[in-house]
């Protein structure tokens, strides 16, 4: 994983909202495995509380 940018609060006032937008939105990451390495406990929580969920809420297929 490469490290990324951070942007200051002054850098991002001196862009313009279209900017910021774009800059936002290549920050979502779709593919968990491509997350940040810091992630991985809130990434595997997350996971751990979706599949419990659906386990209880669920009806198996027939």
């Amino acid at each position: 994983m490469t490290s990324r940018k951070v942007w200051t609060a002054a850098e991002l006032e001196q862009m313009t909202p279209a900017d910021r937008h774009a800059l936002f939105e290549a920050s979502i990451v779709w593919d968990l495995d491509e997350a940040p390495p810091e992630l991985g406990p809130l990434i595997e929580r997350a996971r751990a509380r979706t599949l419990e969920h659906i386990e209880r809420t669920e009806q198996p297929q027939k």
